[in-house]
């Protein structure tokens, strides 16, 4: 089986137990803190966990105690479900149930609305509040019948989703051994210890602030710097005074950070690495980000179902800011035609992917499954090109999905939520091109009565997370439809 990711966090722990694990406003956790707490997190979830394999939701914040009950669910032998704590009522029990979680971990700010959440479940896991100081207790007991993650030839440890253009998001569980090859690729390629500081400012309940920037800081014995929201002035001036080396983000955030006016000197030399991943950085917006703080910032590519795929570590890198670099060490890419056959460098077409990183198929899909995997490729569905070199450049999507400031968006999904609301007769949902390389969320709308844009948004407001709502929404009399009555979303 090889070691687990709970082993190698127990090693660095009994490595580096005085040195500072994590630092938050008014606290420093050593790593001894740190794993002490992930061991009382253990502990609380153990009569729910007996058999290992089971499933935990994780719906807390960025903060150490987020990182404890991460690797004390993993100590526990479950598989953490991680939930985005803008995530409402409706997703956190679609969530729930679907996972057929025993538990659920959540601050004490949350645990209101998760009872709530829980309450419409036939068969609830048990409610599990965590502090900020890292105490851990049951409130709720559950009914949830308990019901393991199928065996692999290394045990499952990360349980998430991933949406699709028809029907229900994807469940994609990646285990140990895939974890452990992307860290150990991540932290080779960076040429990462633990002298390092990591800002934990994309959220741990994504895959990209998840593994490569928490997991990977506990992975190397590096100090993290979590931050519970994205604020560009207090991350500017975290960077400026701790002298952090590291940082993981997304496009809005270095747009963003380009584009703020500083009220007190600024200085992020100390960066040896600034990276974005989740959809692409434009070439404009990284100049400017040049321009401004004289770092260039490096583009990374990878998905749920693969983790990191290549990374641009090119020495010079303002000669191809498109380029989202090669992949790492043991990672291979094709780029196939309509046929699915490998085209030379230079052409155009489906970037398929296979590493030792990467899931093998969704979980309880094998129709999807069936579309998306192949020969030991996963079939991305994104378009790009190889170079010479094999750099890999991408120049479009083939799916349905919303790529919103990283978040994966199934219009489907805001559609059944629009759709509920008595004035709106018909919907469309599709992503628009936003000003700086990701999408927005807009929507189309045969109005059953007089309504507004604002109503509908309140109407969404507690349906589905913020970041699906749309930022675009227009009316129309009909929309354009087939003779078969399929909406022809390419006239919209």
């Amino acid at each position: 089986m090889g070691r687990t990711i709970a082993d190698v966090f127990d090693e660095t722990v009994a490595r580096a137990g005085a040195r500072a694990a994590v630092r938050e406003p008014g606290r420093e956790w050593t790593y001894a803190r740190l794993g002490s707490c992930s061991e009382r997190v253990s502990r609380c979830l153990a009569p729910l966990c007996q058999e290992p394999r089971q499933r935990v939701g994780l719906m807390l914040p960025n903060s150490a105690a987020f990182v404890a009950a991460f690797y004390g669910i993993a100590r526990a032998g479950g598989v953490v479900a991680p939930l985005n704590v803008r995530y409402r009522r409706q997703e956190i029990t679609y969530y729930m149930d679907d996972a057929q979680a025993v538990a659920l971990v959540v601050g004490p700010e949350a645990v209101e609305s998760a009872r709530e959440a829980l309450a419409g479940m036939p068969r609830p896991p048990a409610l599990v509040v965590m502090d900020d100081e890292g105490s851990c207790r049951l409130v709720a007991e559950g009914r949830a019948d308990a019901v393991a993650v199928p065996g692999a030839e290394s045990p499952p440890l990360l349980h998430q989703y991933t949406s699709g253009s028809t029907g229900a998001p994807k469940r994609v569980i990646r285990t140990h051994a895939n974890l452990r090859f992307e860290l150990e690729r991540l932290a080779a390629i960076f040429d990462l210890g633990e002298h390092e500081r990591f800002v934990g400012a994309a959220p741990f309940s994504h895959v990209n602030g998840l593994v490569r920037t928490m997991m990977t800081s506990m992975f190397v014995g590096a100090t993290l710097y979590p931050l519970r929201e994205f604020r560009r002035r207090e991350l500017l001036e975290l960077i400026t005074r701790e002298r952090l080396t590291f940082f993981g983000g997304v496009p809005h955030m270095f747009v963003a950070l380009a584009d703020t006016a500083s009220r007190a000197p600024v200085d992020l030399s100390s960066l040896r690495t600034a990276f974005s991943a989740s959809a692409p950085l434009l070439p404009e917006d990284n100049r400017r980000f040049h321009a401004r703080y004289g770092l260039w910032v490096r583009q990374l590519y990878g998905s749920t179902e693969t983790g990191t795929i290549s990374v641009n570590l090119h020495p010079r890198v303002e000669q191809c800011l498109d380029s989202v670099g090669t992949p790492l060490p043991g990672v291979r890419l094709e780029i196939l035609d309509e046929e699915r056959r490998p085209l030379p460098p230079g052409q155009e077409g489906e970037v398929a992917i296979a590493s030792p990183a990467a899931i093998r198929a969704y979980h309880g899909n094998p129709e999807a499954s069936a579309a998306s995997f192949r020969d030991g490729f996963y079939l991305s569905g994104d378009l790009g090109r190889l170079d010479g070199d094999g750099g890999l450049t991408l120049t479009g999507r083939k799916k349905f999905l919303i790529n919103r400031g990283g978040f994966k968006v199934n219009p489907l999904e805001v559609e059944r939520a629009i759709q509920s609301y008595a004035k709106v007769k018909e919907v469309v949902v599709l992503g628009a091109p936003g000003l700086h390389g990701d999408d927005v969320v807009r929507c189309v709308v045969v109005a059953a009565a007089a309504c507004t844009p604002d109503e509908i948004v309140e109407h969404c407001r507690s349906r589905i997370a913020d970041f699906k709502i749309p930022s675009r929404i227009e009316f129309r009399d009909e929309l354009p439809k087939s003779e078969t009555g399929k909406v022809l979303r390419q006239k919209l």
